[in-house]
């Protein structure tokens, strides 16, 4: 694998997917039975922030601009723990994300190939009861471990698109994972970068289900391969989540926008309805400045 957690760690598209993560299970937390999380590419969990990396287009900016900032908690409120006096030197990855805000009895599972970074991983989370962290294939586990006893909870899938046949194998991990686990919440984090990839994406997805596709877009688009922002898939969000996501990214936008351009775009995309077959155009909720 090629992907380099620690010069990713903090950047925008880690912003938008961990703020989304934090809000669910804020949700999800709501009621008292207990909830399983499970994520298919955990990563180490804790990042340093010492060495220059994409972190400073992206958690550097929040965290400059936080005592203005309303609607980041809980998630704002998780980066306090890897200041000190002042300074952000660590950023929390999903898992410790999840394992901070997720109760005693909750269950998780971290699913992590690399041998090297699941052993940080692991240190990170010592001391976390009712955790499992594999190193077989993310979608496998996924698999594996689904439906689970508990009735509620929450899966993660953010994959580094290195594989060729990654948009395939996603599609098919998420639709199999809900005919498993119907009940259960999915948050798939994708890059914005080619839109007929993504466009595919989501008509193999619509065969089989109801979801929500939320986008924050930093940089136009204009049909090159670079990345100009990322995307969420939302299965079975938590009842007032949409609400609470998109009042939050309107606030976390102009914060992380480049050169002073950012969009946020949502759609609720059920089951066999059209798709985006290129940028939103006209959205349900859309906010931009330039």
């Amino acid at each position: 694998m090629n992907y380099r957690h620690d010069h990713h760690a903090g950047n925008a598209a880690d912003c938008l997917k961990h703020l989304a993560l934090s809000l669910a299970l804020e949700r999800l937390l709501h009621k008292d039975a207990p909830l399983f999380y499970l994520e298919t590419h955990a990563g180490a969990g804790r990042y340093s922030l010492a060495d220059a990396g994409e972190h400073s287009a992206g958690v550097d900016r929040v965290w400059a601009a936080r005592r203005q900032l309303k609607g980041l908690s809980p998630w704002l409120d998780l980066l306090e723990e890897g200041a000190e006096d002042g300074v952000l030197r660590h950023y929390p990855g999903s898992p410790v994300v999840a394992a901070r805000l997720l109760r005693p009895g909750d269950r998780m599972v971290l699913a992590e190939k690399v041998a090297v970074v699941r052993e940080r991983l692991r240190h990170n989370l010592a001391g976390r009861g009712r955790t499992s962290i594999l190193g077989d294939d993310g979608y496998a586990i996924l698999r594996g471990h689904l439906p689970p006893p508990e009735r509620r909870g929450l899966i993660l899938m953010d994959p580094p698109f290195e594989r060729r046949d990654e948009w395939e194998a996603l599609a098919k991990a998420i639709i199999g994972a809900h005919a498993r686990w119907p009940q259960g919440c999915q948050i798939v984090w994708y890059p914005i970068k080619v839109r007929g990839m993504i466009s595919r994406l989501l008509q193999s997805l619509q065969r089989a289900l109801d979801m929500e596709v939320v986008e924050l877009r930093l940089e136009s688009e204009t049909g090159g391969t670079s990345m100009v922002g990322s995307g969420l898939i939302l299965v079975r969000p938590p009842w007032g989540l949409r609400e609470r996501l998109l009042a939050a990214l309107a606030v976390l936008g102009p914060v992380l926008a480049q050169g002073g351009f950012w969009d946020l775009s949502y759609r609720a995309l059920p089951q066999s309805a059209p798709v985006w077959a290129g940028a939103p155009s006209a959205p349900d909720h859309a906010t931009a400045k330039e």
